[in-house]
């Protein structure tokens, strides 16, 4: 009886042996793999969303490299492309739109279904998209629009001797100047150059431009009283937040990578950035301070 007794003790005993030297493996896989390298672009909203991703990914043992603050989609999506970049987090539209110069319907699943085939020839792999969305806005006074009578973009057809405000790749991109001169018509409208948004906003409180684009999630368009135009012909498409992760990366961590970014995703409303952006416009705090107090509280760390 007592050798019976002991050999199940010894089997039991090497069954929890053996559980735990799985385990310990399945955590040393993931710490001794591949360095996800996660980019951003240069503003704050993607600089948040990509802390947001890459320390939820660092908590979870996931070897980590951050290259952030890179510069507009056109110099990025080269590094993406290679592989230099893993993971980014994009906007539907734009990635479509910008990054690969295709049209599409306006709605969320259209964009991310042409987007995914579109990335599919790349090696990249499209997750799930946010409930969160933040779209490119055209932005007055409210002492201009009460001039001038402006409630949407082509309104400003009757308007002479326009001038947006910005950044350097809005001058030819469709969804930026190139579109208010091309689908809108605005033929008068000239460009001005200005790589911050502070500034922009600085130039349009004091006249020297007459229309400023903004982010929707910018909270200063609220604070600062701005009209923001109705894109009366759907210029912009839908901008849901949605990560873009390198086929490899996916492949080599499988399903339990993709499903706790996704987790994250799922999270990301449009008042989520709204509250994250004005932490750190308003606030002053840094990009990597508002992702870590968000995930604390959402209960990813």
């Amino acid at each position: 009886m007592r050798n019976i007794f002991r050999s199940r003790v010894i089997g039991a005993t090497f069954v929890v042996l053996a559980l735990v030297a799985t385990a310990c493996g399945s955590g040393d896989d993931v710490a001794d793999g591949s360095t996800i390298t996660v980019g951003s672009f240069n503003f704050p909203e993607s600089q948040i969303l990509a802390e947001i991703y890459a320390q939820t990914l660092e908590a979870n043992d996931y070897p980590i490299e951050k290259k952030l603050n890179l510069g507009s989609r056109e110099l990025i999506f080269p590094s993406l492309k290679s592989g230099e970049i893993d993971l980014l987090p994009e906007y539907l539209g734009s990635s479509l739109g910008v990054g690969f110069g295709i049209d599409s319907a306006s709605d969320a699943d259209s964009v991310a279904t042409a987007l995914s085939d579109a990335f599919a020839a790349e090696g990249v792999t499209v997750l799930q998209y946010a409930p969160g969305e933040d779209k490119n806005v055209f932005v007055v006074t409210q002492e201009f629009a009460a001039a001038n009578n402006l409630v949407t973009i082509s309104d400003l057809a009757g308007v002479a001797d326009l001038t947006l405000g910005g950044p350097p790749e809005c001058e030819n991109r469709d969804t930026c100047y190139g579109g208010l001169t091309g689908t809108y018509g605005l033929s008068q409208l000239k460009f001005e150059s200005i790589q911050e948004g502070a500034a922009r906003i600085a130039a349009l409180e004091n006249g020297e431009i007459d229309v400023g684009l903004l982010f929707s999630t910018q909270p200063v368009i609220v604070e600062k009283g701005f009209v923001a135009l109705e894109d009366d012909k759907v210029l912009i498409r839908a901008e849901n937040i949605v990560p873009v992760l390198n086929l490899s990366i996916a492949d080599e961590y499988g399903s339990d990578l993709t499903k706790l970014i996704d987790s994250v995703t799922a999270k990301i409303t449009t008042d989520v950035l709204l509250e994250l952006n004005g932490k750190v416009e308003n606030e002053g705090l840094d990009p990597d301070a508002v992702a870590k107090d968000w995930l604390t509280s959402n209960g990813f760390l």
